[in-house]
């Protein structure tokens, strides 16, 4: 059984920070925000360059199924790698740089949603509630493969620094 670190409870507070006793919310920060938005920039133009370039399937995308995968199984190594040590400016900043900001805006919850409403209202209600619920599960299983790829990397001596 490979042991996982425990993930930060709330990534977003600066605990080395505080007023009046409770800690800042570095997302409120300016120079953070912009980290998440830069991000965001360059997830939205990855998902949208894999979409556009990706077959489809009756009305179903492969691109969207792809990047409904592949980001939580990213953000689940990013998140892992950055539970081992300890908390600093670099790593909130590439939390927010890559996690909230590239694969937030590179995965595509919304389009799932439409392509649910899209086969339904073309007949198929079942392919419709089956795609739905099977990129859900698949997105925690794919996150679940991340922390642990990550964790056996740094049992291994791969993300060590």
């Amino acid at each position: 059984m490979v042991r996982t670190s425990a993930l930060p409870i709330n990534s977003d507070l600066e605990v080395a920070r505080t007023v009046a006793g409770v800690p800042v919310p570095i997302r409120l920060r300016a120079s953070y925000l912009g980290f998440a938005a830069i991000g965001g920039a360059l997830g939205t133009v990855a998902r949208f360059t894999l979409t556009e370039t990706m077959p489809s399937w009756q009305t179903l995308s492969l691109g969207t199924v792809i990047v409904n995968l592949l980001g939580p199984f990213l953000l689940g190594v990013l998140l892992q790698a950055l539970a081992f040590g300890a908390e600093n400016r670099r790593r909130r900043v590439l939390r927010l740089l890559v996690g909230t900001g590239f694969l937030g805006a590179f995965t595509s919850y919304a389009q799932l949603a439409v392509d649910i409403v899209t086969v339904a209202e073309h007949g198929d209600r079942m392919l419709a509630g089956i795609y739905g619920i099977g990129t859900i599960t698949a997105g925690a299983v794919a996150t679940w493969l991340g922390v642990v790829t990550a964790s056996r990397s740094h049992h291994h001596g791969v993300l060590r620094r």
